[in-house]
């Protein structure tokens, strides 16, 4: 790809943010016009008053004419009035639009992450996603809300003064032009390393987040095995990392607004040599010299704000770029049609092959197998072999290739995905539970309107109520975060309670009692029972004597199924699976 190609591309691209940038303030274009309005006229108001200087030295002072002075008190008054108010206006205007982009931008990032396939947070960790929704939004709304406001203000100030420059002194003015390349090139440059700049700011950002989610969610493991320093150690690297790209934005900064005084500086003192030369200072009044004085040195400042724009800018380009990626990301695939019925009569896989991406072992190889309808079916193997793929592949958080699993003879890429799921009842041994009540948390998921009585039956079958009276307000009770309050089998009671409200006729329970003591793998075993009744169960199963009673067994060994058959036959053959029952 030559060097032009790849220029046009970068031109391209960048031609397509904008655009896209743009159409999210182009629904807002009146308030935009009002927002410009309020700032031009803010900037003419701003910028005008040095043009009063030259009538209050040459009038008021040079001929002591009071009235013009008594004049001028009264118009600065009405000067400020007249700036307030359009500073307000445009201030409010740019606030309102800024903050519904970000809205708008975080509300489709954050439902954006409700849809991606499970394959998407394997490859990409959690503290990077939560910097696109919190950080990267806030990022891209004040860049270019910053940015604009800078823009229009300060440039129309330039134009105002440099107006005046030119209708007092035009041969003072014009040396002001020689400085304008030089500050151009200036601003180029700079733009070019924030960019640069920015981008690894971005990315460290992530880490940072990224390590404090971490340290969050591991707190009890980090304390246990007195790893604080090594964790400690690990987030100052990052941290300081953080510093020294911020110190690099700050010290580009530093560096390019003291340059570009210092050029000006050279243009100022030209004037002045300029206006000793007695053909120009005799065109001059003192008023008149005095305002070309006032104006370029009151140009320092928009140029120096000017030149600041590039820093807000880039930033707010590279989140726009990272965002704008995150949102072109593929959802979950759904284009099925059919819709799968409350009936599971069968389900098959045909020769089912599946890899995970990036790993070259399959985790399933050639499987095949038919299950009836009302059966229970047990699958067990070693850590690794593939159990737990099988679920997650007829769930379709993975997708298997075309053809291969089936749900009353119907491929299970054909139903809709919300259709498919439906039919699901999930228990694992990883509860999510959100920070509400113990009722809401049986409901959540439900999908439909729950009766209280619906909701009691479906708590005292899970055995929830066991637990449940004995709070101050029973089911009404705050679980805590991720239900920090409760216990792991008070905890997976309440999943069962949500499975059984849910009623759907595929159970899929992945090693739901393999982390409980005794007593309370009695109370999940009856809630159990009660769930899986006249239902399709498939149990992936650590615990070998939990499963004794099922239907059906099904071994797995590296993705193959390698035995199949009930408890007392599998052990009468003495394989594998005898192997794995008496290892326990």
């Amino acid at each position: 790809m030559t060097h032009d190609n790849t220029t046009t591309e970068k031109s391209i691209a960048s031609a397509n943010l904008y655009s896209r940038l743009f159409s999210y303030y182009r629904v807002y274009k009146k308030l935009i016009l009002v927002a410009l309005a309020g700032l031009c006229l803010f900037s003419l108001v701003d910028a005008g008053m040095i043009y009063f200087v030259k009538p209050l030295i040459d009038q008021g002072l040079g001929k002591a004419d009071s009235s013009t002075l008594q004049l001028g008190a009264l118009f600065v008054i009405g000067i400020f009035f007249l700036r307030g108010i359009a500073s307000f206006t445009s201030s409010y205007a740019i606030a309102y639009i800024s903050s519904k982009v970000t809205y708008q931008i975080r509300q489709q990032a954050f439902e954006k992450l409700l849809f991606l396939p499970r394959s998407y947070f394997d490859q990409n960790n959690r503290g990077s996603l939560i910097s696109k929704i919190i950080y990267d939004t806030e990022q891209l709304s004040q860049a270019f809300s910053s940015a604009v406001v800078i823009a229009i203000r300060e440039s129309v100030i330039i134009l105002v003064l440099f107006s005046m420059m030119v209708y007092n002194s035009w041969q003072l003015t014009a040396i002001f032009l020689f400085i304008v390349p030089l500050i151009a090139l200036i601003i180029t440059k700079v733009s070019k390393r924030f960019k640069n700049i920015s981008q690894n700011l971005q990315s460290s950002m992530g880490q940072v987040s990224n390590k404090t989610e971490q340290a969050i969610l591991n707190q009890q493991e980090i304390v246990l095995l007195d790893t604080r320093t090594q964790i400690s150690a690990q987030f100052d690297k990052i941290n300081n990392h953080n510093r020294q790209q911020n110190m690099k934005l700050q010290a580009t900064t530093a560096l390019s607004n003291p340059v570009i005084q210092l050029i000006a500086s050279f243009a100022i003192a030209a004037v002045l040599l300029l206006a000793s030369i007695d053909q120009v200072l005799n065109q001059l009044t003192p008023g008149s010299f005095t305002l070309i004085l006032i104006a370029m040195g009151s140009l320092l400042k928009p140029l120096k704000q000017l030149s600041n724009i590039n820093q807000q800018l880039q930033k707010g380009l590279i989140a726009a770029n990272s965002l704008f990626s995150f949102l072109d990301e593929r959802e979950e695939e759904d284009t099925g049609k059919q819709y799968l019925s409350k009936l599971c009569r069968k389900i098959t896989f045909k020769n089912l092959s599946f890899s995970y991406l990036g790993k070259t072992q399959p985790a399933i190889a050639q499987f095949s197998m038919n299950i009836k309808g009302g059966t229970s079916i047990a699958f067990v193997g070693e850590s690794g072999s593939g159990k737990s793929t099988l679920a997650r592949l007829l769930l379709r958080l993975y997708q298997s290739p075309k053809q291969s699993v089936f749900i009353n003879d119907i491929a299970i890429e054909d139903y809709k995905l919300s259709s498919l799921r439906a039919q699901f009842a999930f228990v694992s041994q990883d509860i999510v539970l959100i920070d509400d009540t113990l009722a809401n948390n049986i409901s959540f998921g439900c999908n439909r309107s729950v009766t209280d009585e619906e909701l009691q039956k479906a708590a005292i079958n899970a055995n929830v109520m066991a637990f449940a009276k004995e709070l101050p307000l029973g089911l009404n009770t705050e679980v805590g975060e991720n239900g920090r309050n409760l216990s792991g089998g008070q905890r997976q009671r309440i999943a069962i309670a949500r499975a059984i409200l849910r009623d759907a006729s595929i159970i899929i329970l992945d090693e739901a009692t393999s982390a409980l003591d005794n007593h309370s793998e009695k109370y999940i075993q009856q809630a159990l029972t009660r769930l899986t009744q006249n239902k399709t169960v498939l149990i992936i199963a650590h615990k070998l004597s939990s499963i004794e009673h099922v239907d059906e067994i099904i071994v797995i060994n590296k993705g193959q199924l390698v035995e199949q058959g009930n408890h007392q036959s599998l052990l009468a053959k003495g394989g594998y699976y005898q192997a794995l029952y008496h290892g326990q």
